[in-house]
């Protein structure tokens, strides 16, 4: 009896073991009146960590409070999704994430590349996705250019900044502005995957 309950106890532990490797969606929520996101179930501060890699890859899915009409100019404002900031600087000087933004005419996504190289920031329409479609994003850095790609069909290259040749990064998580904060609360939904 002893063996048996033995086993399985060890059954459940390797059970239990595998969900330690498993990356799950997470919740950021970017909440009314507020330009940055926090992680929902997090602890405060958790959600700053460094990238330890030259890619990264996640998959994003905005759900039904991504629809918002500010009713002005700021509608065209770029909210940041996902990224990491380069160069051993700050991200207004060196970075590149994906850019976001919801459109009223198509009700939809827009995704953008978003990058700031050696202070100046540049971005370009990539492709729009569907509200509650889980999209995947990869940022490569290869040399002195990034590479993103959406849904490992649209890619878009951009600069590096000069003399990238080493860097610290830091990751860059959901944030809404431009120069408004969020209107009401909005969430959107996380699953980083690892490099192997």
């Amino acid at each position: 009896m002893k063996g048996v309950l033995a086993f399985v106890i060890l059954l459940i532990g390797l059970s239990s073991c595998s969900d330690i490797y498993e990356q799950h969606e997470v919740e950021y929520l970017m909440q009314k009146g507020q330009h940055t996101s926090r992680k929902i179930g997090g602890l405060p501060g958790e959600k700053l960590g460094t990238l330890k890699s030259d890619m990264l890859a996640f998959t994003a899915r905005f759900d039904e409070t991504v629809r918002y009409d500010l009713g002005n100019k700021n509608q065209e404002d770029i909210n940041k999704l996902m990224g990491f900031s380069d160069c051993n600087s700050l991200h207004h000087e060196n970075s590149v994430r994906f850019g976001w933004r919801y459109s009223v005419e198509k009700d939809l996504v827009e995704i953008f590349s978003y990058a700031y190289t050696s202070g100046v920031v540049s971005y370009h329409h990539m492709g729009d996705v569907a509200i509650d479609e889980t999209a995947y994003y990869q940022i490569q850095i290869v040399d002195d250019k990034f590479y993103l790609l959406l849904n490992g069909e649209i890619e878009q290259e951009v600069d590096r900044g000069a003399n990238c040749d080493t860097g610290l990064y830091y990751k860059l998580y959901p944030y809404f502005g431009g120069d408004e904060t969020a209107p009401h609360d909005i969430s959107v939904y996380i699953k980083e995957i690892l490099n192997q």
